[in-house]
């Protein structure tokens, strides 16, 4: 561009001096530009002058077998050529000249142009993840994650916390999205997170199992868009950069109770106050025409259960979301079904022997094993002591400390102590001999006599630990 202005100068009968001064070059610079051709592509004048400078690259004399690998395989990688230009041409160069001589010569991808359409009512609901960090006005920050739902045809729009981004944050994400929108689609759009979409080939997907069954109980069907489209959802990618921009990061809140309690406001506010940009309507107005066409959810929006598949493991459990199950000794290497919901995880045994049902958040923290289920355990020989102490100890943290003391204080007889636990265990149950695992650590008292006599109403407060 510099020659350009300087030839334009002179053919302008500009002095040499005067051009000097314009383009602040020498005057020599100025005479010597003046006698070169006049240039017409400052692109290609720039990119030939590059080409002369220094010393000749040793690619250069690669690159129309370079040229002619791509026009054979436009798809094949950079390090697959180079690796060829090293077996096959000998080429002692780096990789970096390679890269970038690849890049400039691999034939460019067709542009793939969007086709944008309207949905009729009921027809199509678009759902995506979004994170964001949101600082709390006691300087506390939480990253929180929430599923962006929303009805293709009246705008509606949903924000929905969860925990995670795994399959059951999507399905209760839905859950709580028809439930807004008072009833289902016929189809729900979705990205291809490995959550849900397992693999997808050309028009082949295969759903995560759990997905699958949980779109044929809540009667929708699921499409996942094209890998690397995600303008085909572009609707709620727009929702998910306008929740952020609009609420999450313009509002300061107090704690979680206070952005909870903002966020449904919020909902109000663009669902049933604000005209849509798309559509120029409000959203609920547009609902009454869509309200008709979506149809009942098909499971209960507060009772409702996940199906994965486990297989049991040899000590006869079945672990879901970290923690572990006792399926019974019978099922160890059978596949089984376990169902979860908010409250209960259930195991469907099999050979007909029925279900069994335990609190999803087990009581010690670590794993959850029934009074029923217990002497199953305690069969198997060479363990009993070992497996009755686990089952005390994991009661809480005294229940730990009044074992510890016991295998250490009376190692005579710790067998016989820790069947006695066990049997208040039996029979007071874990809650009772919680309470009383910890009045014993408080008094500082060891052994099962003064544990029932806790549990009796017997003890005092003058009972001191036996030396």
């Amino acid at each position: 561009m510099k020659r350009f202005q300087i030839h334009n100068l002179r053919q302008a009968e500009i002095s040499v001096a005067a051009t000097a001064a314009s383009s602040g070059v020498s005057k020599r610079t100025v005479i010597r530009v003046g006698q070169e051709a006049p240039i017409s592509d400052p692109t290609a004048h720039d990119e030939a002058t590059r080409q002369r400078m220094g010393r000749p690259s040793p690619l250069t004399e690669h690159l129309p077998t370079i040229e002619r690998w791509l026009e054979q395989d436009p798809r094949q990688s950079t390090g697959a050529i180079l690796e060829r230009l090293r077996v096959e041409e000998n080429f002692q160069g780096g990789k970096s000249s390679v890269y970038t001589a690849v890049k400039r010569l691999r034939p460019a991808k067709p542009k793939d142009g969007v086709v944008r359409f309207d949905a009729v009512p009921g027809e199509f609901s678009q759902h995506d993840f979004g994170q964001v960090v949101v600082n709390f006005q006691d300087g506390t920050s939480e990253r929180l994650h929430f599923f962006a739902s929303t009805l293709k045809y009246s705008r509606m729009r949903r924000i929905f916390l969860v925990d995670n981004e795994r399959v059951e944050a999507v399905c209760r994400g839905l859950v709580d999205a028809f439930e807004y929108f008072g009833g289902v689609p016929l189809v729900a759009s979705f990205d291809n997170p490995k959550t849900i979409v397992i693999r997808h080939k050309d028009a082949n997907v295969e759903w995560n199992k759990t997905f699958a069954h949980f779109t044929v109980e809540a009667g929708f069907s699921p499409h996942a868009c094209w890998p690397l489209r995600p303008q085909e959802k572009g609707q709620v990618e727009n929702l998910v950069g306008y929740s952020k921009s609009s609420f999450f990061k313009v509002h300061r809140f107090v704690d979680r109770a206070d952005l909870e309690a903002k966020l449904a406001a919020w909902h109000v506010r663009v669902n049933e106050e604000q005209k849509s940009r798309a559509t120029g309507e409000i959203p609920s107005v547009r609902m009454l025409l869509e309200s008709e066409r979506l149809r009942p959810l098909g499971i209960d929006p507060r009772g409702f259960a996940l199906r994965y598949s486990r297989v049991v493991r040899t000590d006869g459990y079945v672990e879901s979301g970290g923690l572990r199950y006792f399926a019974g000794f019978s099922a160890v290497g059978s596949v089984v079904n376990i169902f979860v919901s908010a409250k209960h995880v259930s195991i469907e045994l099999p050979s007909s022997q029925g279900r069994v049902t335990h609190p999803r958040t087990p009581k010690n923290g670590k794993y959850s094993i029934l009074p029923e289920q217990r002497q199953e355990v305690l069969q198997k020989r060479g363990a009993r002591a070992y497996m009755k102490r686990q089952l005390v100890m994991d009661l809480c943290p005294a229940a730990e400390w009044m074992l510890t003391e016991l295998r250490h204080r009376r190692q005579d007889q710790w067998k016989t102590d820790v069947d006695e636990l066990y049997q208040l265990l039996e029979h007071y149950g874990e809650e009772r001999l919680k309470v009383a695992m910890v009045e014993a650590s408080r008094r500082n008292v060891v052994g099962p006599e003064y544990v029932e006599a806790i549990l009796t109403g017997q003890a005092t407060e003058t009972e001191e630990v036996q030396a």
